[in-house]
């Protein structure tokens, strides 16, 4: 009964905490070392791996989660993006000729407009 508790006390709180990807790999790996090695030893080394997993996990996750979250940030107040070239040449008489080009892309989607026809 008491391992019962325990289990049940663990699983909601990692379902209700944020962050939880330490304790359910914990938990996980707690579980997967004891159907191994069949001893304490076993377990806690398989909650230290199941933990630093989840942790690893858990972070990658929530760094794309905030590339993505970014991304649509961007999309919503546009975008400039900025392109040059230039050629610097040193001319016989030691003037230097400068030439290149720019090019300049802007972007913003404004509800109920499509743009220019293509």
């Amino acid at each position: 009964m008491r391992n019962a508790t325990i289990t049940t006390i663990l699983i909601g709180s990692a379902l209700s905490m944020q962050g939880c990807g330490t304790l359910m790999g914990a938990g996980v790996g707690a579980l997967a070392g004891q159907a191994i090695a069949g001893n304490t030893t076993g377990t806690l080394i398989g909650a230290g791996v199941g933990a630093a997993s989840g942790y690893i996990i858990e972070n990658e996750i929530q760094k794309q989660e905030r590339q993505e979250r970014e991304i649509l940030r961007e999309r919503e107040r546009g975008y400039t993006t900025t392109e040059s070239d230039t050629r610097r040449v040193l001319n016989e008489d030691g003037t230097v000729t400068e030439t290149g080009t720019e090019v300049v892309h802007s972007e913003k989607v404004e509800p109920g407009y499509s743009g220019l026809p293509q």
